[in-house]
């Protein structure tokens, strides 16, 4: 994802806790927040890069850590 894409926020949106959450956000920002080694099965282990994105809604500005799709990218060709 990159700065103006449309996306989907599956954990939260810049409103306050508890409230609605809104259904679409669009990214400002993106950089590589960290690597992490993730099982894959019992013997093996990867490195996975992980990605902070600052996103605004129309309840405001926030991040999100893109943990195992917690943004889903918005088809606009849909």
């Amino acid at each position: 994802m990159k700065p103006g894409d449309l996306v989907r926020p599956t954990n939260s949106c810049g409103g306050k806790p508890g409230g609605t959450r809104c259904e679409t956000a669009i990214v400002l920002n993106s950089y590589l927040s960290h690597c992490e080694d993730v099982q894959v099965d019992s013997q093996r282990y990867v490195s996975v890069d992980v990605y902070e994105f600052e996103l605004a809604c129309s309840c405001g500005i926030f991040q999100e850590l893109d943990y195992e799709g917690r943004l889903e990218l918005i088809n606009e060709s849909r």
